[in-house]
């Protein structure tokens, strides 16, 4: 069985959600940790919990990682018109970005491959709280 952590700017279009949707059903994998960057207050997060309750998958932890607020943007990629694309109003999941780093080491401690689909913020604050722990990781960019 592969482990695979996907770390993404899910919802600024639609290639994030068709890779989730991808691994979901491929043979032999299990995600293990979703992880999302640029966020906007837990936005981005609670996209990916709404696309999994559709998809009827409770069992991914779901982490806010990097948000534009905190600075790491010059420019932030932004989110859609919500009702354009969601039936409903979805729910923001925020969280500290420390929660977000220990995720995406659980991650990499269970020997499960890095996915990055967007920026590398959050990799770079993984290397920055755990110098050296991209060396010892399989990463996909």
């Amino acid at each position: 069985m592969n482990k695979v952590h996907v770390d993404t700017d899910f919802a600024g279009d639609i290639d994030d959600l068709c890779a989730v949707a991808m691994l979901l059903k491929y043979p032999d994998t299990e995600i293990v940790g979703i992880t999302t960057v640029s966020d906007d207050k837990g936005k981005r997060a609670g996209y990916v919990n709404e696309f999994l309750k559709i998809a009827d998958v409770r069992s991914i932890p779901v982490k806010a990682g990097a948000d534009v607020a905190d600075g790491y943007y010059k420019m932030p990629l932004g989110l859609p018109v919500e009702k354009d694309y969601w039936p409903n109003p979805v729910e923001a999941s925020q969280n500290s970005v420390d929660e977000t780093l220990e995720l995406l080491k659980s991650s990499i401690d269970s020997g499960a491959i890095i996915i990055g689909i967007g920026p590398f913020t959050n990799l770079f604050l993984l290397e920055q709280k755990y110098p050296g722990i991209l060396k010892k990781s399989k990463l996909f960019l």
